[in-house]
């Protein structure tokens, strides 16, 4: 009988985020913090439901799941635009995956569009 080896992380562990992947990580938390440090008191439960939706992003990250290599290229893709403050080049690749990768999204799509606009709004 062969047995299958399931790995399961801890929600918030992020050792395990492959290195193809560690841009998303890196760069999508450090424009979260700084948005936070800049966004008015009044947008905080949105920027709040944003980062807990990046985090779920995060853990499939670091779970290895539901995303695939090509996904997460897009991402990576993403988080570079977005970095380089070319707020139009994220948001295509944004609705890119969002239309073609239907299946791998879900509630963490919202926190990456949201974020997009958050960056855009908090030179």
């Amino acid at each position: 009988m062969e047995s299958t080896l399931i790995k399961l992380t801890a929600k918030g562990d992020r050792s395990h985020i492959p290195s193809s992947a560690e841009p998303v990580y890196t760069i999508l938390t450090s424009e979260m913090q700084r948005v936070k440090a800049r966004a008015p008191a009044s947008f905080k439960p949105q920027v709040d439901d944003t980062e807990k939706r990046l985090n779920i992003l995060f853990d499939h990250l670091n779970n290895e799941d539901l995303l695939q290599p090509d996904t997460v290229g897009m991402l990576v893709e993403l988080s570079q635009a977005l970095q380089n403050r070319d707020f139009n080049r994220a948001s295509e690749i944004q609705m890119d995956v969002h239309r073609d990768k239907v299946g791998e999204c879900g509630n963490w799509m919202v926190g990456v569009k949201r974020l997009v606009g958050m960056c855009k709004a908090t030179p």
